[in-house]
């Protein structure tokens, strides 16, 4: 009982952060994302650190993943950049971040500096790439109901309905050597009420255009592929959680792993539709 309160005061706690910087000021979600940037870096090195697949300084990850986020996304800040070649500005500002990132690599430890320079620029993939997708729709939004608000609302009710599904109805198991708990009647109960959501987004905000509707379709199996990704990699390092910063949750990547996968599938339907 007190477990699930803790989870539960952590969880609503979290959600009023977020759902505060995207009501609010553009620049508070950007502050929002750089942070999880770093610490979201910061906890995929340390997974690998744990059997000695990263030797590098983990704290230097953290910086890495902050000044990743706002390198990928100066361009939306800097006006002399073209509305158009904003996204060829942020590729040039990557690349040049991952030749300084492997300069440095190879001279703190030649030996490793094929594997950490990988790790790194996974880590960056991972992690930053798909906040930066999201700061830009975040940018671009011109809606009476804020896209991103959208995305976050269909992964939690994805992530929250899927383990009550779960728990009540469980008995097939979705992968069991990656996840045990997940099931496919937790799956389909995700899914489903995901869509109804998407449902209602639109008939009560967008007076019965489909987008949401589809876009539930499309983000509900994401989500579901980005937690079993991160469950892999525990599973994989031999990790219970990613970490402490949240109780009853773990750490920023047991909370966004659905979100990382989510943000770049549906950004692919944003373009498609818009």
């Amino acid at each position: 009982m007190k477990t699930l309160l803790t989870r539960s005061i952590s969880g609503i706690l979290f959600v009023s952060l977020v759902v505060f910087c995207l009501l609010g000021d553009k620049g508070l979600l950007i502050a929002l994302f750089g942070l999880i940037s770093g610490i979201g870096l910061y906890e995929f090195h340390l997974l690998f650190s744990s059997k000695e697949k990263f030797n590098y300084p983990v704290l230097l990850s953290s910086l890495i993943g902050v000044i990743g986020f706002i390198v990928l996304i100066y361009p939306w800040f800097n006006l002399l950049a073209s509305e158009n070649n904003r996204f060829l500005h942020s590729g040039i500002h990557l690349l040049i971040l991952i030749i300084i990132i492997g300069f440095f690599q190879f001279i703190y430890n030649s030996k490793q500096f094929a594997s950490n320079t990988l790790l790194m620029v996974k880590g960056l993939i991972y992690v930053v790439v798909p906040l930066f997708l999201g700061a830009v729709m975040h940018f671009e939004d011109k809606s009476n109901f804020p896209i991103l608000l959208g995305l976050f609302l269909l992964v939690w009710t994805n992530d929250t309905f899927a383990y009550i599904s779960g728990n009540l109805f469980g008995k097939h198991k979705l992968i069991e050597r990656i996840s045990p708990n997940k099931t496919w009647e937790g799956f389909f109960g995700g899914f489903l009420i995901t869509i109804l959501v998407g449902y209602l987004v639109d008939f009560y905000f967008f007076k019965g255009d489909f987008y949401w509707i589809i876009a539930a379709i499309i983000v509900s199996p994401a989500a579901v592929i980005g937690d079993l990704y991160e469950s892999y990699l525990k599973r994989k390092n031999k990790v219970k959680d990613t970490g402490n910063i949240m109780p009853g949750h773990g750490g920023i990547l047991d909370r966004f792993d659905a979100m990382f996968f989510a943000i770049p599938f549906f950004y692919i339907w944003y373009i498609v539709f818009t």
